[in-house]
């Protein structure tokens, strides 16, 4: 299966970091992931676009239980021939031409995070995601 994530600037902090490789390293049985770091907005938008279908992660769309988001990303998989984007913005959010083309949009939380926090919830909620699909003690 494989995932590619659009996002804006590179991680920074040595920590975030750190994580981010733990629960890649999680998922490499599981998932291929093809980050696509853009400079800004436009380049962003500009990437984005070529995709045939991506989900946007939007504080004001729909919010799913971990039990919900497993599901749906295994649907969206087994529909899209195992390949899923995810677009995540900026500190000012995503574009409205963004929002509009998408297939599909899902919030992580009602609380707001850094771009840079939502790729480590992003990643330990896939992680989730598949624990949960094969029945394992990690999602009680």
């Amino acid at each position: 299966m494989n995932i590619k994530i659009f996002t804006i600037h590179k991680t920074k902090e040595k920590w975030l970091k750190m994580a981010l490789a733990e629960y890649e390293k999680r998922l490499t049985k599981d998932i291929k992931f093809d980050w696509h770091i853009s400079k800004d907005e436009k380049d962003l938008e500009k990437k984005v676009l070529k995709e045939n279908f991506y989900i946007c992660l939007d504080e004001k769309a729909k919010i799913l239980t971990s039990i919900d988001f497993s599901k749906k990303i295994f649907n969206f998989f087994e529909n899209h021939k195992s390949k899923i984007s995810f677009v995540i913005g900026s500190d000012i959010g995503l574009s409205k031409k963004i929002k509009t083309k998408a297939n599909y949009a899902i919030s992580l939380s009602k609380l707001t995070f850094t771009h840079q926090m939502v790729r480590l919830i992003l990643l330990e909620q896939l992680y989730r995601a598949f624990q949960i699909s094969k029945n394992t003690k990690y999602h009680k």
